[in-house]
């Protein structure tokens, strides 16, 4: 049976959107106290793209190796049918 992993590079665009989306809090918070006030609710939006874009990419992984496992059990099943009727024809 056949594993799926994430896709790689979904998972390095959605770590680099939550890491500028950090990197923006931290220069309103350090560098520009008073000023930049559109660097929290950007730095906050990137954040949540990232985490949503990882999700996603972990669900499509887990659908697909969700589907590859039902296949291999319908072909178990399949086989283990053909040996009973096989056996009961003898």
């Amino acid at each position: 049976m056949k594993r799926y992993r994430p896709n790689t590079k979904a998972v390095i665009v959605g770590i680099f959107l939550m890491l500028i989306g950090i990197l923006c809090w931290v220069i309103k918070a350090s560098f520009i106290p008073k000023g930049a006030l559109y660097l929290f609710p950007v730095g906050l939006l990137l954040i949540c793209v990232g985490g949503l874009e990882l999700t996603i990419t972990a669900f499509i992984a887990m659908r697909k190796n969700d589907l590859a496992m039902s296949g291999h059990l319908r072909a178990i099943e399949a086989q283990r049918k053909k040996a009973e009727i096989k056996k009961e024809s003898r």
